[in-house]
This record gives C-alpha cells, sequence and structure tokens, in this order.
C-alpha cells in the first residue's frame, strides 16, 4: 500500500501515462508516488522528478519554470539527457521517447523544495533592509520636523488650532515616501532585464567556443 502522504498536491489537473498493476493507464499526476513508472514522449511535461530507465536519449527544456529571457532560454533550454539520468519535474519532453521512474513528487522535487526554502525564509533581504533604512529616516525626519513645526506655529506664531492642523497633516503626508517602493521594483526590474542580457551574451559566446573545441 503506497502512502498518500507522498502524493503530489501541486501538478493540478495534468494526466500522465502510468504502468500499474502491468498496465498502462492514464491517471491524474497529482496521485503519482515515488516508484511509479511513467511513460514519456514528445511534448510531455514531466510531472514529478524521476530517473529515465532504458529508451531513447531524451532532450527536454527544464527551463521553462524558471524566469529567465528568450536569448537565454534559447541558448540554455535544450538538455540531452541518458538512460540512468535525472529529470525535473515541469520539464517539457523536446524529442525522444522513454520511460521513468518517480523518485520525488510535491514539495519533495527539486523545485518544490526551492519554491519552500523561498516561502518560509526567515532571512531579511538587502532591498527590504534599504527599504527599512529608509523609512526609519523619513519617519524619524517627521516626527523632528513636526516637533520643530508645532513649536514655532504655537508658540512663536501663536496662530489658530486649525491653521495648525493643516500644516502638520501636509507635513506629515508629504513626507511619507509612499511611491518609494514602486520607483525601486521598476528600477531593479529594468536592471534585471539589462543583465540578463549580458547574461545571455556571455552564454552564446561560451556555446559558441564549446561548438569550436568539439
Amino acid at each position: 500500500m503506497r502512502s498518500s502522504g507522498l502524493r503530489s498536491p501541486s501538478v493540478g489537473s495534468a494526466k500522465a501515462k502510468v504502468l500499474r498493476d502491468g498496465k498502462w493507464s492514464e491517471l491524474d499526476a497529482s496521485i503519482l508516488v515515488p516508484g511509479d513508472i511513467i511513460g514519456i514522449k514528445l511534448g510531455d511535461i514531466i510531472p514529478a522528478d524521476a530517473r529515465l530507465l532504458e529508451g531513447d536519449l531524451l532532450k527536454i527544456d527544464q527551463l521553462m519554470s524558471i524566469s529567465l529571457s528568450m536569448h537565454l532560454r534559447e541558448n540554455l533550454s535544450s538538455v540531452t539527457k541518458n538512460p540512468g539520468d535525472g529529470v525535473y519535474s515541469g520539464s517539457t519532453c523536446k524529442q525522444g521517447e522513454i520511460e521513468a521512474v518517480i523518485i520525488a513528487t510535491g514539495v519533495h522535487t527539486f523545485f518544490g523544495k526551492a519554491a519552500h526554502l523561498v516561502e518560509n525564509t526567515t532571512h531579511v533581504g538587502h532591498f527590504q533592509k534599504v527599504l527599512t533604512s529608509i523609512g526609519n529616516f523619513c519617519i524619524c525626519s517627521i516626527a523632528i520636523g513636526m516637533v520643530i513645526e508645532i513649536i514655532v506655529i504655537y508658540g512663536v506664531q501663536k496662530r489658530g488650532y486649525r491653521t495648525g492642523i493643516d500644516s502638520l497633516l501636509v507635513l506629515l503626508i508629504s513626507g511619507i515616501p509612499i511611491a518609494i517602493p514602486i520607483v525601486l521594483s521598476i528600477t531593479m526590474a529594468i536592471g534585471s532585464h539589462h543583465l540578463s542580457l549580458q547574461v545571455s551574451e556571455v552564454a552564446y559566446h561560451l556555446r559558441s567556443c564549446v561548438a569550436a573545441l568539439e
């Protein structure tokens, strides 16, 4: 009896060709468990981490679930796998036909573990530290400015209550850095795009060098 605790809940309604009880059948990928034998052919999305058995050489795209530029995908997406090699869940078969045995499902897969670590990390990143520092600086500056304004408005100029409140609200609202996360996110996105173009150029040159050596 296979344990249901090892089943994969993350592959949705995708189907997989599975060998069970000596018969091939199409089952939901969500009920696959380690030890199942699956068939992989052109166009199939591999539903879980698996190890290839006897069959043809397999050419797969294992970058489909990774956010990369199109230039980098063109250079690095095609990977050839031999019988005995491991393949990751989410990879797409581009050539060949082979059988494979499931070795990990759900959060136990390569990408599942990576996603789990990202979701449960307690480490504060540099970007968050910068935003926190800017926010603390703005709060301290606003507090000091409001104290000075209160002293000037009510202690020196002897203005009315309503006038002082309006001035304090203007200072408070204008001093809150609401747009900073948006501006920084856009700046980082543009920088990431330029960096991905540079990385794709490096990958292209490396591929050319390998081809020349071969």
